[in-house]
C-alpha cells in the first residue's frame, strides 16, 4: 500500500524540488532579507501561526539566519539541493521565480501611495538572482523571473541581466488583505484584452505572459471593451491564430480543466500537486510532465478521455515509460514540435539540443507543491 503524500510547506526546498521532479517545474517566491539573501517566502508577513519570537513581523526586516532558524529556506541553499540540480540546473525543468515586494509597513522601500524606490529594489533582487545563477550555466529556456510590479521590465533593463523577465497580469499591490488587493487589481482587467496583452508583452521583450485564470473565465474578462477570449471553443482558436505560440502561463489552473488548459496550448500553474491523484474530476488521467516528458499522440488521446481508476493507473505507468525531452533525439523533438505547432498555429520552430521551446505547454507547481498557507 502506497503511503499518503504529505504536502511540504509552500516555497520550501522540498516543495520546489517536488514540483521540479514530479511536474515540468516550479513557480516560487523570493524576498530580499536585510542581509541581502533571498528568502523563499510568499506573504509579506512571516508565515507562522501564533508567536514569532525573535522575528520582526515582515520578512524583509529579518536576517536570513533568523529566518532559517524559524524554518524558512533560502534561495542560495535551494540551488545546492541535489534534486533541484538534477532537474532544473542540469536538466530541463522550468523555474518561474517570482519577485515579491515589501509591505509599506516594513519601511524598506515605498509607501502606501508611492512606489518610490521600488523599481530599484526589484532590480536589486534580479541582480542577486543572476549572481547566484550565472556561474551554474543553466540551460536556456529553463528560467524566467516574474513579478506583479508594473515596472518589471524597467527594473529588468536597469539590472542589465540576461535571465528573461515578465510582468504578471493583473498588476496587484503589495499591501492589503487579499480581497482588497484583488479588488484594487480590477482596473488591470479593463486595460487590455488578452490579445492586447500578448502584443504588449512581445513589444516589451517578455518571453511569456503570466495570466490570471480570471482573464479567460470569469466576469472580470468582460471589463474591457474589446473581444473576450477563453481557454476553449472558437475564441481559443482565434487567440491561438493571433498569438502564434506566444506562451501564456495560466494561474491558478483548476484540476477540472487542467487538460483543457494544456490542450489549448497554455502552461498550467497548479496547486494540486499530489502525485497519488490519478484522475481529474472528469475521469481523465492526469499527467504533470507534458513539456519535459511529452506523450505520444495516441497515449495523450487515451489519457484525455474518461478512465476508471485501474485503467488510469495503467495509462500513468505507460506515460512514465516515455522518454524525457533530454533523451529525445532531434528528429523526435521536431516531430513533437511540428505536431503541436500544426494544432496550435505556431510559426516554424526548429528543434535544438536545448530545453523545450517556450511555446511547448508545461505543467508547473504553484509555490512548488501548491499553497499551504493563507494569503496575507
Amino acid at each position: 500500500m502506497e503511503s499518503k503524500w504529505i504536502q511540504p510547506p509552500q516555497n520550501s526546498i522540498d516543495a520546489i524540488a517536488h514540483g521540479m521532479t514530479h511536474s515540468d517545474g516550479s513557480e516560487f517566491d523570493v524576498r530580499l532579507t536585510v542581509d541581502g539573501e533571498l528568502a523563499l517566502h510568499h506573504n509579506a508577513k512571516i508565515e507562522l501561526e501564533g508567536q514569532k519570537e525573535g522575528l520582526f513581523p515582515y520578512v524583509e526586516q529579518n536576517h536570513s539566519d533568523d529566518l532559517r532558524a524559524a524554518g524558512f529556506d533560502i534561495f542560495s541553499e535551494l540551488i545546492e539541493d541535489a534534486r533541484v540540480k538534477s532537474s532544473w540546473i542540469n536538466g530541463c525543468s522550468t523555474a518561474c521565480i517570482e519577485i515579491k515586494r515589501p509591505h509599506p509597513r516594513a519601511k524598506i522601500v515605498g509607501t502606501y501611495f508611492s512606489s518610490s524606490g521600488m523599481t530599484e529594489h526589484v532590480s536589486e533582487i534580479m541582480k542577486n538572482i543572476d549572481s547566484l545563477l550565472s556561474p551554474l550555466d543553466i540551460p536556456e529556456r529553463n528560467t524566467a523571473i516574474i513579478s506583479f510590479d508594473p515596472k518589471t521590465m524597467i527594473a529588468h533593463n536597469l539590472s542589465k541581466i540576461t535571465i528573461p523577465a515578465a510582468p504578471i497580469s493583473p498588476s496587484i499591490r503589495p499591501w492589503g488583505p487579499a480581497p482588497i488587493r484583488r479588488a484594487m487589481a480590477l482596473p488591470s482587467y479593463g486595460r487590455r484584452t488578452v490579445v492586447g496583452m500578448v502584443e504588449h508583452w512581445q513589444e516589451i521583450g517578455a518571453p511569456l505572459l503570466p495570466l490570471a485564470f480570471k482573464h479567460l473565465h470569469s466576469w472580470s474578462k468582460f471589463l474591457h471593451l474589446g473581444r473576450t477570449y477563453s481557454y476553449k471553443g472558437k475564441s481559443l482558436k482565434k487567440l491561438n491564430q493571433i498569438r502564434r505560440g506566444f506562451p501564456i502561463h495560466v494561474w491558478p489552473t483548476p484540476m477540472r480543466i487542467e487538460k483543457d488548459i494544456i490542450s489549448g496550448g497554455f502552461t498550467a500553474l497548479s496547486d494540486l500537486m499530489d502525485p497519488s491523484i490519478l484522475r481529474t474530476p472528469k475521469g481523465q488521467t492526469r499527467w504533470l510532465k507534458p513539456g519535459t516528458q511529452p506523450l505520444s499522440y495516441d497515449l495523450e488521446k487515451k489519457m484525455n478521455h474518461f478512465s476508471n481508476e485501474q485503467d488510469a493507473k495503467i495509462l500513468r505507468e505507460r506515460a512514465t515509460e516515455r522518454p524525457t525531452w533530454e533523451n529525445l533525439d532531434l528528429k523526435e523533438r521536431q516531430e513533437i514540435i511540428d505536431r503541436l505547432g500544426k494544432k496550435l498555429a505556431w510559426p516554424e520552430i526548429q528543434a535544438d539540443e536545448g530545453s523545450p521551446p517556450w511555446e511547448i505547454p508545461r505543467f508547473i507547481g504553484h509555490r512548488g507543491a501548491g499553497k499551504t498557507f493563507r494569503e496575507g
